[in-house]
């Protein structure tokens, strides 16, 4: 895998929307200190920013707020993790498999997850809400 989360295992937690941010360089987030990306998760089936450049080796805390007025997630993860996160969504279920570093946000809610990326690559972070997903609720994290 290319990344780790830093909570402990089974934990999924629900992710909310927040204004813009980073302005650490990338690469500079360490577990003791890691670097913060505000995120913001949007009801036009969006996110702010759509992509996020990390380092190899780097840790960073995502502070994801819903700003709008319909539940958001921030599902992190490659194609294939995002695949089963849309599955099991289709299929009712609403829990994440524990290799998901997965939010679940109600609107108006703040919450973080912090991942050390462990090497270059790209990943995804999505919304699997009913629709979310394929109405073009994702965005790129490049790893270098």
């Amino acid at each position: 895998m290319i990344w780790k989360l830093l909570v402990p295992a089974g934990v999924v937690l629900a992710v909310v929307t927040a204004a813009c941010g980073g302005a650490a360089e990338v690469g500079s987030g360490s577990t003791a200190d890691p670097r913060v990306i505000e995120v913001s998760a949007l009801d036009t089936l969006a996110y702010e920013p759509g992509t996020i450049e990390v380092g190899a080796g780097e840790t960073v805390t995502f502070v994801v707020t819903n700003t709008g007025e319909v539940d958001h997630e921030f599902v992190v993860g490659d194609e294939e993790i995002q695949a089963m996160a849309e599955e099991e969504m289709s299929e009712g279920m609403h829990g994440h498999t524990e290799s998901m570093a997965a939010l679940a946000v109600e609107p108006g809610e703040t919450k973080e997850a912090t991942i050390t990326f462990d090497a270059a690559g790209t990943l995804q972070y999505a919304c699997h809400v009913e629709g979310h997903y394929r109405g073009g609720m994702v965005g790129t994290i490049e790893i270098t």
